[in-house]
């Protein structure tokens, strides 16, 4: 974009700089826009006599004003998340929780504080329109903002264009260029250094749930349209055992091949009558499709954990008589009367009274509902009292989201793949990667390196509670195995079914990492054999690129009935953290870890590939 403003911003001169500055907050690709570096060549060319210094700042502190208000109008007047799990995503979902946490500390001047920080400034005004902020005192607050952040930049800029003109006087534009670099990277070097890394953007997951006939479906369609990603409990339950997955296998060895559709997939209708008044058979299903619905809402979560929206949905009919209410952070009841649930069945899905009373049986009473959950929605009335009713349920949950956020104490998160000095291809201090995890909220993390375990034993027995001891073995098939929680060391070029034996013996956990990575997970060739005599397949692996090869290993988990595990596979610091898997808290040892990973939520994010150069600058140094 640079080589598009270089050659326009002296014939266009204050409108351009005006525009720039606009748009970095009336839109979200302000994000990805280069202002700051407008601002510098501007006022170069002003110290040049090309444009003048008053023009570029009173165009730049209206566009910032003006593109401030677009941006507040957005998120009051209809702003809603952009679908995906690309770059900007990530951007934007990182600066809303900044922008949430100046909220919560600073209120009204965090408008001031974040106008001055770069790309927070960006997301700042669409979240202080989504909040009950009036305009004027948005206003007020912001003008403040913009005025302190033309101080901080112009005087940014103007040091900047003084300084190069001395470069280029004193020591000629062959010199100057190279130390202007230098200082840069410098700067960089320094921001890289202080940081703490990427921390997983978390979001509040929210059951809804109601008898039926409560009109849960409409409330879940209400929160669709104020932005809200809804995931609906029967849409996974039909994936869960669409054909060809495991889970209709399994449906058709315990029920047999009369509930299936000609073209082979699942009759529900001619299921449903063998379940209706079978309490048994109703169970035996229940532990085939329960846990794969599990599992598909985790990936759900994880698809959406970029959304801007700080909250999603899950419409969970049966959230109580499951007992999966504590696998939500909140859980929301739509209450509506037996007299007027029974008309809405007649009305809408043509059933008989005495049908809808038998289905009703089956279902906990709403009034036991409504002292279960966190919050009551009553459907009583009409259309518009409902989407009221909803809309201040909603409100209210993110009035109160950033309270609950912070980890269970009865939760705990472990990484479960990274990397130390004692790997050939990392020069990460151990210490420092268990500082990193727990500053991000990791309660324990695996240490995993290549061939060797010394590092790995020596910090389990320092610190026996936060750390498991394994090793990530070369196999002679030339594809990578990890041994967790092992106490010798395996020779690297052992079999893989000889380093599964050995693994056993010692009493730990066989680990299968990145099964389709090229190289070192052989692409797959070995994936299916290993998937079935490994414990636990990695899920999700923040190195692997394309990122697309953990949904394959997500599959194979599924189609061997594997235990799910992830792992950042950190070679720097900075990694550390970017894949977790949160468990209930449990003792530090194999069966505790295994029983914990039974229900289990996966987090992951992508690394960049630049990480992959700190491998490669360590090997380089080896």
């Amino acid at each position: 974009m640079m080589d598009w403003i270089g050659p326009n911003i002296v014939t266009y001169g204050p409108w351009l700089v005006g525009l720039m500055a606009m748009m970095e907050t009336a839109l979200i690709i302000g994000l990805l826009l280069p202002t700051e570096p407008t601002l510098i060549l501007a006022t170069t060319l002003a110290v040049q006599g090309h444009l003048t210094l008053r023009s570029i700042v009173v165009a730049a502190i209206i566009g910032a004003l003006l593109g401030d208000s677009v941006g507040f109008a957005i998120g009051r007047w209809g702003f809603s998340s952009g679908k995906g799990v690309g770059r900007l995503s990530r951007l934007v979902a990182q600066q809303r929780v900044r922008v949430a946490d100046l909220f919560e500390r600073h209120s009204g001047y965090s408008i001031c504080i974040a106008r001055v920080l770069p790309f927070t400034r960006t997301i700042s005004p669409l979240f202080a329109g989504s909040t009950s902020l009036s305009y004027r005192r948005f206003l007020f607050f912001d003008l403040i903002g913009v005025s302190g952040w033309a101080i901080v930049a112009f005087a940014v800029a103007y040091t900047t264009a003084q300084g190069w003109q001395m470069g280029v006087r004193s020591l000629g534009i062959e010199w100057t260029v190279p130390l202007a670099l230098l200082l840069l990277m410098t700067v960089l070097a320094y921001k890289r250094s202080t940081r703490h890394g990427y921390r997983i953007p978390e979001s509040v997951s929210v059951a809804l749930t109601g008898n039926i006939g409560s009109g849960k479906s409409t409330v879940a369609r209400f929160l669709v349209e104020e932005g809200v990603p809804v995931v609906s409990a029967d849409e996974l339950a039909r994936q869960a055992v669409k054909p060809g997955s495991s889970g209709l296998r399994e449906v058709i060895e315990v029920f047999g091949k009369s509930v299936l559709d000609t073209d082979g997939s699942l009759n529900r209708k001619a299921l449903g009558s063998l379940i209706f008044k079978d309490a048994d058979a109703r169970k035996r299903l229940e532990d085939i499709v329960h846990p794969r619905i599990r599992v598909l809402r985790d990936r759900w979560m994880r698809e959406h954990q970029f959304e801007i929206y700080p909250l999603s949905v899950s419409e969970v009919p049966l959230l109580f008589e499951t007992n999966l209410q504590n696998d939500f952070d909140v859980s929301v009841v739509v209450s509506a009367s037996e007299e007027n649930r029974i008309w809405r069945l007649q009305e809408k899905r043509d059933l008989d009274p005495q049908d809808s009373r038998s289905i009703m049986a089956n279902q906990i009473e709403s009034a036991v509902k409504e002292e279960l959950a966190d919050y009551v929605i009553h459907n009583n009335e009409g259309l518009g009292e409902l989407r009221s009713e909803s809309v201040d349920v909603l409100q209210r949950i993110i009035a109160s989201e950033r309270h609950l956020k912070s980890l269970h104490p009865d939760r705990l998160r472990i990484d479960m793949h990274m990397h130390t000095h004692d790997s050939f291809d990392c020069m990460s201090d151990p210490v420092e990667l268990l500082a990193a995890a727990k500053r991000k909220g990791i309660g324990r993390i695996a240490l995993t390196d290549h061939n060797k375990l010394r590092v790995a034993l020596e910090m389990a027995r320092e610190f026996p509670e936060e750390i498991i001891p394994g090793e990530e073995v070369k196999t002679s098939e030339g594809v990578d195995l990890i041994g967790l929680y092992l106490s010798e060391e395996i020779p690297k070029g052992t079999s893989l079914k000889r380093t599964c034996s050995i693994i056993k013996e010692q009493g730990g956990i066989s680990y299968l990492p990145h099964p389709y990575a090229r190289g070192k997970g052989g692409s797959g060739r070995y994936a299916e054999e290993m998937g079935e005599l490994v414990d636990v397949v990695e899920v999700f692996n923040s190195r692997l690129h394309p990122l697309k090869l953990n949904s394959l290993a997500e599959s194979l988990a599924d189609d061997c009935s594997k235990l799910r595990g992830a792992g950042s596979d950190a070679h720097t610091v900075g990694e550390v953290g970017r894949a977790y898997v949160e468990v209930e808290r449990h003792p530090n040892d194999p069966g505790s870890l295994l029983a914990a990973l039974e229900v289990s939520e996966i987090r992951g994010v992508e690394s960049s590939k630049v990480v992959h150069l700190a491998s490669t600058w360590a090997k380089f140094r080896r």
